[in-house]
């Protein structure tokens, strides 16, 4: 589906940060998941959210919340303002299961850290960052992931190659995604 611009695309950029932050191995996947609430698909994920009221969403109060009901829970890192403001702007767009096709989707652009960093903190970042990296791999910072690059195998893992499992596990990155970090890889990961 095209999409207006600026619509948030769940599809592409919602269900992936809830799944890299969220839905991952012991928190909100499962049938073990706290309190039954499941967080790996639209329709789990809409029982916690009133369409066009993100104040009164309680997947928004979760993510926003400082006290010890925030989520993600400590020692991992809150998410960031950024990633605030996207939940809050899908949910206040009336909480749509939208899937832009990778709308705005430049792949030509010149290679960045800072894109591929909004990946990373999308998709990535909520098993691979300092508490508790899955894997001992940490994408939370620039020399980290570079250090993923050249002895990690992150690339092989965009495609489960090569021996390495698909990442994320969910289902892996949208081809746009990949497209950024392997133009990033390629032009010898600039900062």
């Amino acid at each position: 589906m095209d999409c207006d611009p600026g619509t948030v695309d769940f599809t592409h950029e919602v269900l992936p940060l809830i799944q890299s932050n969220c839905a991952m191995s012991g928190c909100h996947v499962g049938v073990n998941a706290p309190d039954g609430v499941r967080l790996t698909n639209y329709p789990q994920i809409i029982q916690h959210v009133k369409a066009g009221k993100p104040d009164q969403s309680h997947l928004y109060e979760s993510i926003v919340s400082t006290g010890g009901h925030r989520m993600p829970p400590a020692p991992m890192s809150p998410l960031s303002q950024a990633l605030k403001d996207l939940i809050r702007l899908w949910i206040a767009q009336g909480a749509l299961e939208t899937n832009c096709n990778n709308a705005g989707c430049d792949t030509l652009a010149q290679a960045s850290w800072a894109q591929v960093s909004n990946v990373f903190n999308a998709q990535c970042v909520g098993c691979h960052q300092a508490a508790g990296a899955s894997g001992n791999v940490r994408l939370d910072d620039y020399a980290e992931a570079v250090y993923a690059v050249n002895s990690r195998g992150l690339a092989s893992t965009l495609h489960g190659t090569n021996g390495a499992p698909l990442m994320p596990p969910n289902g892996g990155t949208s081809a746009c995604d990949v497209a950024i970090i392997e133009r990033w890889i390629r032009t010898g990961t600039p900062q």
